[in-house]
C-alpha cells in the first residue's frame, strides 16, 4: 500500500490533527506535490496538519505555511518559509540564486560543523520562563516521591486530597478557551460564511415578499395578514437559524471535550462559558444582519432596538434549549432527530396556530416552556398596540386588538414575558451544563 493511500484513509474521518512521518517517501516529484496540495486543503478546511519531510522540491518546500528545521535535535530555523533566504542570508550562509531553497538549507545543515552553525547563530536560545518544578524537599501534599535508581518521579497520591495551588485560575481557562473558539471559527471560514450568507439571503427574501406591508392601513384584513405574517416569519428564522448550529457543536466536539476533560485541562463549566461567550457573539452578528435588512424592508413600526432586543433574546434562549439537547445526545446524526423536538412544540404553544386558551388544560402548561409564545407577544404587542387603542370605524373590526386578545398579549404583562424569557434562558443553559457535567464523568 502505498503512502498516499495510507493517508486518504486517515483522512476519511475528517481529524483534527494529522501527524504524518514522510509522507512523500516512496512517491515521484508529481505525485509528492499532489500529496501536499490534498493535505493544504485539509488545512485549510480547519484540521492542523504536521509532517516530516526529507529534501522536498521547491514546489512543495513553497506550499509550507511554517517550517522547523532540526539539526541533531536543535532548532536551527523556525519561521514561514518566506523568512528562510533572509534569515540563511543573515547568518552567512545566503541561498545562490536559482537554488532550491530545501536543498541548500540541508547543505547548509550537513556539511558545516555544529560548532560553526552554533557561532554563526544558527541555534538562538530558548528565552522561555519555565514554571519552578515541585521539590521533594517540600511539603506537596496529594503527591507522592519516587526513584528507579538513575530517575525520579512524581505521582498523585491516591490517599490525599490533590493540592492544586498550581493550577491556573477559571478566568484564565475561560479566556484561552474562548481564544480557542476564536480560532476554531476563523478555521471554519467556510460554515460561519455560509450561516451569514443564509441569513443575508433568507432575510431579503422575506423583506422582499413582505416589502413595504408594515406601514400600510391595518383595518384592511389582507395588510394586516401580511403584517402579523411577516412578524412570524422574521421571529421563527431567528429562533431556527441560531438554535441549529448549537444543537450539533457539542455532540460534535464531544470526542475532544472528553479528552480534555479527563485529563483536567479545565473544567466543564469554564468550557461551557467560553462556549456560551463565542455563540452570545456570532448570534448578535446573525441578528443584527438579519433585522438591518427585514425590517426596513417590510418597514415594521415598531422601534427597530426594542426589536432587536426581542429577537436576540428569542435567539439565545433557543438556542440554550438546542444546547440542552445537544448535551443530551453523543452523536451529531442523533442531535439532527432532535429537531422537530426542538421546533414544532414551539409553533404550537405560540398562540398564532390556535389559541393557547383552547389547547387542554393538562397540557397548556408546555406554553411556559416555548420561548416563541412570549417572543410572539411582545413583538405584537410592540407593533400593533397603538392601532389596537385606535377606535375603528362603524361595523368595521379591530384587528390588531383582536390579534392581541386571541394571543392574550397584555400591555401590563410586558415584564412577566420577558421574565419567562430570561428564566427560560437560565433554566435551559443551566440544566445543559448539569447534563454536560454529568456525561462527562459518566466517561471514567
Amino acid at each position: 500500500v502505498c503512502s498516499s493511500d495510507l493517508v486518504g484513509v486517515e483522512l476519511v474521518v475528517k481529524p483534527a490533527l494529522v501527524f504524518l512521518d514522510e509522507p512523500t517517501s516512496g512517491l515521484d516529484s508529481f505525485s509528492a506535490v499532489q500529496l501536499v496540495q490534498v493535505l493544504k486543503k485539509v488545512s485549510g478546511a480547519g484540521s492542523s496538519v504536521l509532517f516530516t519531510i526529507h529534501q522536498p522540491s521547491s514546489e512543495v518546500f513553497n506550499s509550507f505555511d511554517h517550517l522547523i528545521l532540526l539539526n541533531k535535535g536543535r532548532v536551527m530555523y523556525q519561521g514561514a518559509v518566506a523568512g528562510v533566504p533572509q534569515y540563511f542570508s543573515d547568518q552567512g550562509h545566503p541561498v545562490p540564486p536559482n537554488y532550491n531553497p530545501a536543498d541548500w538549507i540541508m547543505a547548509v545543515a550537513q556539511s558545516t560543523p555544529e560548532h560553526e552553525l552554533d557561532e554563526a547563530g544558527f541555534f538562538p536560545s530558548d528565552v522561555r520562563e519555565e514554571e519552578k518544578g515541585l521539590d521533594p524537599s517540600d511539603d506537596n501534599e496529594g503527591y507522592l516521591f519516587g526513584s528507579t535508581g538513575r530517575n525520579s518521579f512524581l505521582i498523585r497520591n491516591p490517599g490525599k486530597k490533590f493540592n492544586d495551588k498550581q493550577h491556573i485560575s477559571s478566568a484564565t481557562e475561560v479566556k484561552l478557551l474562548f481564544a480557542r473558539e476564536l480560532q476554531n471559527v476563523q478555521r471554519n471560514k467556510k460554515a460561519t460564511a455560509a450561516r451569514f450568507i443564509f441569513t443575508t439571503f433568507l432575510s431579503l427574501l422575506v423583506g422582499v415578499i413582505f416589502l413595504g406591508v408594515g406601514g400600510k392601513d391595518p383595518s384592511d384584513p389582507v395588510n394586516f395578514n401580511g403584517q402579523f405574517g411577516s412578524l412570524l416569519i422574521i421571529l421563527m428564522m431567528s429562533m431556527f437559524g441560531t438554535a441549529m448550529p448549537s444543537l450539533l457543536a457539542f455532540p460534535e466536539e464531544r470526542p475532544v471535550f472528553i479528552r480534555e476533560y479527563s485529563t483536567n485541562h479545565y473544567s466543564v463549566s469554564t468550557y461551557f462559558i467560553s462556549r456560551l461567550c463565542i455563540e452570545a457573539i456570532i448570534t448578535a452578528m446573525q441578528i443584527m444582519i438579519g433585522i438591518l435588512i427585514s425590517y426596513h424592508l417590510v418597514d415594521l413600526q415598531m422601534n427597530f432596538f426594542l426589536f432587536f432586543s426581542i429577537m436576540y433574546t428569542l435567539a439565545m434562549t433557543s438556542t440554550a434549549l438546542a444546547v440542552l439537547l445537544g448535551c443530551a445526545v453523543e452523536d451529531p446524526k442523533m442531535a439532527t432527530e432532535f429537531l422537530p423536538l426542538l421546533f414544532v412544540p414551539q409553533m404550537l404553544f405560540a398562540g398564532f396556530f390556535i389559541a393557547t386558551h383552547i389547547i387542554p388544560g393538562w397540557l397548556r402548561w408546555a406554553q411556559y416552556l416555548c420561548s416563541l409564545t412570549f417572543a410572539v407577544r411582545l413583538s405584537i404587542l410592540a407593533e400593533f398596540s397603538n392601532c389596537a387603542d385606535e377606535t375603528p370605524l362603524p361595523g368595521v373590526e379591530n384587528l390588531c386588538k383582536r390579534a392581541l386578545m386571541s394571543n392574550q398579549a397584555n400591555k401590563d404583562d410586558v415584564w412577566w414575558y420577558w421574565l419567562v424569557l430570561c428564566a427560560l434562558f437560565i433554566v435551559f443553559r443551566l440544566s445543559a451544563l448539569f447534563l454536560l457535567k454529568k456525561k462527562a464523568s459518566k466517561f471514567f
